[in-house]
């Protein structure tokens, strides 16, 4: 399994247009072959957490190539305040209810 972390800084006065993008992209990840949980999380300040768990990497690569997808990640200089800061990592333990 392929789990994927990443950190977002929204630039002011986008928090709440990220916010609803990420949303949407979670809404159309459900349908993905090979996606198990995709989470999203707001702090103050207008910093996300977004966690992804995938099948395998396949899976995960196939996310990343979904023009939903692609065309949040062509957005980001206009709606993060500097670089994402993303890992990618095989699942050692953990669940999913």
């Amino acid at each position: 399994m392929t789990m994927v972390v990443a950190i977002l800084q929204a630039r002011p006065g986008q928090e709440d247009i990220l916010e609803a993008a990420l949303c949407q992209v979670a809404e159309r990840s459900q349908e993905e072959q090979g996606a198990v949980a995709y989470t999203v999380g707001r702090q103050e300040g207008g910093r996300f957490l977004v966690s992804e768990r995938y099948a395998d990497r396949a899976a995960c690569d196939a996310h990343f190539a979904a023009s939903y997808v692609t065309d949040l990640l062509a957005r980001f200089p206009e709606l993060l305040d500097g670089e994402p800061q993303v890992e990618f990592t095989d699942v050692v333990t953990g669940f999913v209810r």
